[in-house]
């Protein structure tokens, strides 16, 4: 074991997300930057799935989660005065098993010409506290980028550049956990399981660019890394020595 532990770190790393993932991320994390500023980045609050962020005890109230869309929206810098709540509800379950890969867990609309933002959630994805903290973290998102002409919907990539927002913002630790979601069912005599996936971004793009978060915040060994799923994190570290290798070949 401790073999195979000092041979991966003396390989050479190898980057998680192909090339043409790469330079978008590349780009767009740049553009992030120009736009919202270098020292909000580095001063930005690395959000844990902790009781530190998050109220230990939950039970998807209404209550409690109007206290996650306010927690959420202090740490992307939204008034929450201007966020307006409310639920909505896919349809019922048919009686076979399920199996499915896409979810909607959450809607954004402006209404009264731009003066509120309508932050919707499935009623369906309400359990998990860290999964409304990650559907929230993306609608608000749309409130930095959308709500204040930003980027327009017509831009192609403007849905994955919101999930690429919550890594810049602090809070691509709750997002990326959040990609795969499993769950067991029941219905009278039918029951099953089902595997879901949120959010636009896979979870080896999710790891490079919490790479690139923690470099430009000079945080070469980031002590968050233990929180991500095991996946994220290995694509995040192997980032992160792939970056720094790359600048000990070139100095």
């Amino acid at each position: 074991m401790l073999k195979w532990i000092r041979d991966f770190f003396a390989s050479p790393p190898i980057c998680p997300v192909n090339e043409e993932q790469r330079e978008w991320i590349d780009d767009r994390f740049a553009w992030l930057i120009e736009e919202f500023g270098m020292a909000r980045l580095r001063s930005a609050v690395t959000v844990l799935p902790t009781t530190e962020f998050f109220p230990g005890h939950y039970h998807a109230t209404e209550d409690e989660i109007h206290y996650l869309l306010v927690t959420v929206a202090k740490y992307m810098e939204v008034d929450p005065d201007c966020l307006w709540l409310s639920f909505y509800q896919d349809g019922a379950r048919g009686s076979q098993p399920v199996f499915s890969w896409e979810s909607t867990n959450g809607l954004y609309s402006e209404v009264e010409d731009g003066a509120y933002y309508r932050i919707q959630l499935n009623v369906e994805g309400l359990n998990d506290p860290m999964s409304v903290v990650a559907t929230l973290a993306h609608e608000i998102g749309h409130v930095r980028l959308l709500g204040e002409d930003r980027v327009s919907r017509e831009e192609h990539d403007h849905e994955p550049l919101t999930d690429l927002l919550t890594v810049f913002m602090g809070l691509g630790i709750c997002t990326s956990n959040s990609v795969i979601q499993e769950g067991s069912w029941s219905n009278g005599a039918y029951g099953g399981w089902n595997m879901s996936r949120n959010g636009y971004l896979s979870m080896n793009m999710y790891g490079y660019a919490l790479g690139l978060y923690a470099l430009a915040r000079q945080e070469h060994k980031p002590t968050w890394l233990k929180y991500l799923r095991p996946d994220v994190r290995h694509a995040c570290w192997n980032t992160i020595r792939c970056k720094l290798h790359s600048d000990r070949r070139e100095s």
